[in-house]
């Protein structure tokens, strides 16, 4: 509070209400506890200006913007540019300003041009294509992105090329859960066994024998 008690105790002096000097300090920097900044209010308030009559220290001032300011987060606009699941609806209201959005703020448009560079070519049966990729976006804002895919270049084209994927085990928390319940201590087989019974009861034809 250093940096702010002679601000406070002027704004006090020429009879600024307690509101306004919060705001007017947090405003020129101020980070910390908002409990203590108006302890400190209250403190100076009380010790040099008796005939004020000084707000409860322990309330709290939050920012509040007008009703009709809308509030787009960037968790929920990078959510919006890169759902590609058409089961996911998307949020409304980014879609109606989106556009508004990208021409004021031109990386908005990059970043999903570069997100769905990069969907077409793992959804695609070209391997190849990841080459191109990564010629083009290197030395760009996702540069630390392509050198990781370089780093693993072969496993990438293999999952591009191979029908066989590994994102249900990976999204399955099911499995997983099978998998530390059995593996350490039964070994590969029994975990086998114990994923089929799992997934498998449910299923007229299954017959407990065949894991025998």
């Amino acid at each position: 509070m250093t940096d702010y008690i002679n601000i406070i105790f002027k704004m006090l002096r020429d009879g600024l209400n307690d509101d306004t000097i919060y705001f007017y300090v947090v405003r020129k920097g101020y980070r910390g506890s908002a409990k203590t900044l108006w302890n400190y209010i209250y403190c100076i308030e009380k010790n040099n200006f008796p005939d004020r009559i000084p707000m409860n220290p322990n309330r709290v001032k939050e920012w509040q913007y007008p009703r009709a300011v809308i509030i787009i987060k960037r968790n929920n606009l990078l959510k919006y540019l890169l759902t590609k699941n058409p089961k996911i609806k998307k949020d409304e209201t980014i879609g109606k300003y989106i556009e508004a959005i990208k021409v004021k703020y031109p990386i908005v448009e990059k970043l999903e041009t570069m997100f769905n560079s990069f969907y077409s070519v793992v959804m695609g049966d070209n391997p190849e294509d990841i080459d191109t990729f990564l010629e083009i976006y290197d030395g760009s804002e996702i540069d630390s992105f392509c050198k990781g895919i370089k780093k693993d270049i072969i496993p990438v084209k293999n999952a591009i090329s191979s029908e066989v994927s590994s994102g249900f085990i990976e999204g399955n928390n099911k499995f997983k859960l099978i998998k530390r319940i059995v593996y350490g201590r039964s070994k590969l087989v029994n975990l086998s066994k114990k994923s089929i019974l799992a997934f498998s009861v449910k299923k007229e034809d299954f017959n407990l024998f065949d894991l025998i």
